[in-house]
């Protein structure tokens, strides 16, 4: 669409914009007059009841002085037998003439409801202001209301009831009437798209407002109450709107019109166009004020945005890399820009060239081009023909390339000049030369990489495949480009696989896969696909690519290593069996040999010299140490070699059982400083853990007085413990010496070396850590980490 086109399009559409928001604004007048009559109709009917009430009132205030309202005495039974004229007036029956019962003056669906009140009177001697629809004589209905008493003997026992009665049938339409005209009101008030407020004085806050101006400043009715117009106006719109109010409260003026900003409950700002209308009292002086708000924010934006889209567009051309010159039908310059001048090197401005006739600018601009009549000539046609060419090349001297578009400009079919284009397009042929170059140097590499590469569509038809893909694949280039790849090469159990990612290929997802093929030959292969999708200068996915590498023997390997890690299981699993056998084997002599020395020792005690004795013994504590070293080789190798349960294990429980059980010398104090925590872990795998420190810990002390602290801190994800003693320490070059099996520090006789290497297994487990700080002759303190959960 040719620019001046554009132009026109936009002011039709701006004027149209503009008749349409002046209908509204008619409209919009006329509703806020509708309102404001049926708002003075209201105050009218209003002020008519109010008279009529107090004429009432002043006549119910005599009635009991000149009995002028229509009073009747009847008995308990409901039969009339006293009136005055007022009665006889109002209901049409003479009692004096006809008998006349309650029956008969009630209309029919308030029977009922009279009866109970009159039992109510007869039981509480009276009532006032009772309301009751009677029938005439002539049969007229009217509603009356009554003020009535019991009248007692001088025994005080009720013997009949008198009632004064005031016709209100009047008042009683004209409230209905002031009911329907006051729903239909507030109809027009809630259902209005245009937000309706009412206010009365500067100072207060807005007594009365419809739901869209709830919607449209985000305050709830009750909210508005407290909220003056002040508040809710733009700090920069408050003075004018108030100078306009303060007008009409004087009487200044009538009405006022205004665009201005609220703010709403959120801080938002919220353009709208505000009619205001003053309510006069009977008196002729504004005391309320109707204003109707309507959201323009949406307009104010769309006239802001075309506003802008102009100066975008003005300044858009001005900085386009494509020079620009737009002739109007005389062939004058109507706009231009400053890539245009700097391309033919003209030395001013291009505001300066706004009028400029361009009848003779070829001839005057020919010396540029390698071939100046053919441009010239070119002109000339262009505009005979007066039709559209795009990207007409035109080469300089020097050596630069243009591509010129020549697009005529109509508008309603005449005529209105045309629109000429230059874009420098001298360093994009060079980089598609260079680019082919490239192109070619890259499709030698593809060709020729280790890896299997192919191209297909979106129906899996091969559009090419390297020299390394048609090795893994068997086929040759030409066997494989037409056919479609997972009819030709895919295994059958493989199809679902290459569906879904056929699938994902569309949704533009990349990603890396295993598929089992079956190669020209029928051998069945393992490769590893990456594959990902292949798209158009339009972003339009066309197909794929995949990179493919045969991972056969990989395969093989990796099911060899299933094969010998199963194999390793097995071996362990014989190996931890081997070794509860010889534990109970070894174990099973060494008990014999223990009760053999015992009744040895105690046999011939008294035979044997001291010196036999002491040998007996010493041979006694080596089976026992046999024996304990029996016993914690077997629980090392049993460590981790069942499936462990993390439980809930409270390591304060655990410590205070395992102190009850070992044997603790009466010089050795053992103090838990802090309550220990619970922490996720295998129940057994803790008791060995802390039994073993402590125990350690018991048995090392070589002081008159040994104490030994548990204690615990509290990181983020994990529990440091600490298990302190005052023993013998432990020497630098044993720190980590001590925790490999079979290795101590000391020669104690219950130490196995064994021990260390049990705990620092279990804490390799549960993934936490086991250090120690040690002094020799004063003590040691082992510290180990243990993890909240497991």
């Amino acid at each position: 669409m040719q620019l001046d086109q554009k132009i026109q399009i936009l002011e039709r559409a701006l004027q149209r914009e503009k008749a349409a928001r002046k209908a509204a604004e008619n409209i919009l007048e006329e509703k806020s007059t509708e309102l404001y009559n049926l708002s003075e109709e209201l105050r009218k009917s209003k002020n008519s009841l109010e008279d009529l009430l107090n004429r009432k009132t002043s006549e119910l205030e005599g009635v009991f002085e000149n009995i002028i309202d229509a009073y009747v005495v009847m008995e308990l039974s409901g039969d009339v037998i006293k009136m005055n004229q007022a009665a006889i007036d109002l209901l049409g029956y003479n009692v004096s003439l006809e008998p006349i019962n309650l029956v008969k003056l009630v209309k029919r669906e308030y029977l009922d409801y009279t009866f109970e009140t009159f039992k109510e009177l007869i039981t509480h001697g009276k009532f006032n202001n009772y309301k009751a629809v009677i029938i005439t004589k002539n049969g007229e209905e009217k509603t009356v209301q009554i003020n009535a008493s019991v009248i007692y003997d001088s025994n005080e026992n009720p013997i009949a009831a008198q009632g004064i009665a005031r016709d209100i049938t009047e008042d009683m339409r004209l409230r209905k009437l002031m009911e329907e005209q006051k729903q239909q009101l507030d109809i027009i008030f809630k259902n209005s798209p245009i937000g309706v407020s009412l206010s009365k004085s500067l100072e207060s806050g807005l007594i009365m407002v419809n739901q869209a101006m709830c919607d449209m400043l985000g305050y709830t009715k009750e909210e508005f109450m407290n909220v003056q117009v002040q508040d809710l106006t733009h700090p920069d719109d408050i003075e004018e709107s108030k100078i306009l109010r303060q007008k009409m409260f004087k009487g200044e003026i009538d009405r006022f019109n205004i665009e201005k900003r609220y703010i709403t409950k959120n801080k938002e700002i919220v353009w709208a166009k505000t009619s205001v209308t003053g309510v006069k009292d009977s008196k002729g002086i504004t005391d309320l004020m109707v204003a109707t708000v309507e959201d323009i924010t949406e307009q104010k934006e769309a006239n802001t945005k075309l506003k802008e889209s102009e100066n975008r567009m003005a300044t858009l051309i001005m900085n386009l890399e494509t020079g620009i010159l737009l002739e109007d039908e005389t062939r004058h310059i109507s706009l231009t820009n400053q890539k245009f001048c700097d391309m033919f090197n003209i030395p001013v401005p291009p505001e300066v060239l706004i009028g400029t006739d361009c009848s003779n600018a070829a001839e005057e601009s020919k010396h540029h081009f390698q071939k100046p009549e053919q441009f010239v000539e070119g002109i000339t046609q262009l505009l005979e023909n007066k039709q559209t060419v795009l990207a007409e090349e035109l080469h300089l001297k020097d050596g630069r390339i243009l591509e010129r578009s020549y697009i005529p400009i109509y508008s309603e079919g005449v005529y209105k000049g045309h629109l000429w284009s230059y874009d420098d397009v001298t360093i994009p042929k060079r980089y598609k030369e260079s680019l082919r170059a490239q192109k070619e140097k890259y499709s030698n590499i593809i060709a020729n990489m280790n890896l299997g590469l192919i191209e297909v569509d979106n129906n899996d038809k091969i559009l090419m495949a390297n020299h390394s893909f048609c090795d893994i694949s068997g086929y040759s280039e030409e066997e494989l480009k037409g056919k479609v790849a997972s009819q030709l090469l895919l295994h059958e159990e493989q199809e679902n696989i290459v569906l879904s990612k056929n699938s994902d290929r569309g949704k533009g997802l990349s990603d890396s896969y295993e598929l089992k093929v079956r190669v020209k030959s029928g051998e069945i292969r393992n490769w590893l696909v990456s594959g990902a999708p292949n798209y158009d200068v339009n972003g339009n996915v066309i197909g794929s690519i995949g990179i493919h590498l045969d991972i056969t023997d990989r395969k093989k390997l990796e099911e060899k290593q299933v094969e010998l890690l199963k194999s390793l299981e097995s071996q362990n699993e014989k190996l931890n069996d081997y070794a509860h056998v010889v534990s109970h084997d070894l174990k099973s002599p060494l008990r014999n040999i223990s009760a053999l020395l015992s009744w040895t020792r105690e046999d011939f005690a008294h035979k044997l010299g001291p010196e036999s004795v002491t040998n007996i013994d010493l041979m006694q504590n080596k089976v026992e140490k046999m024996d304990h070293l029996i016993e914690s080789i077997l629980k090392y190798s049993s460590i981790g070699s069942t499936t462990t349960i993390a439980e809930n294990v409270d390591t304060h429980e655990v410590v205070e059982e395992i102190l009850s059980m070992i044997f603790i010398p009466k010089n050795i104090k053992v103090v838990i400083k802090n309550k220990l925590p619970v922490i996720k872990a295998d129940a057994t795998g803790i008791q060995q853990l802390f039994q073993n420190l402590i125990s350690n810990a018991v048995n090392y002390i070589d002081k008159t007085e040994g104490l030994v602290e548990i204690d615990v801190e509290e990181k983020n994800k994990e529990y440091i413990f600490s298990i302190k003693d005052n023993g013998c320490g432990i020497p630098k070059e044993y720190h980590e010496k001590i925790f490999k099996i079979f290795s101590s520090a000391s020669t104690h006789q219950k130490s196995t070396g064994i021990g260390l290497s049990i705990v620092r297994k279990i804490i390799d487990l549960n993934n936490g850590k086991i250090w120690l700080e040690s002094e020799t002759g004063i003590g040691t303190t082992f510290y180990f980490s243990l993890n909240k959960t497991a």
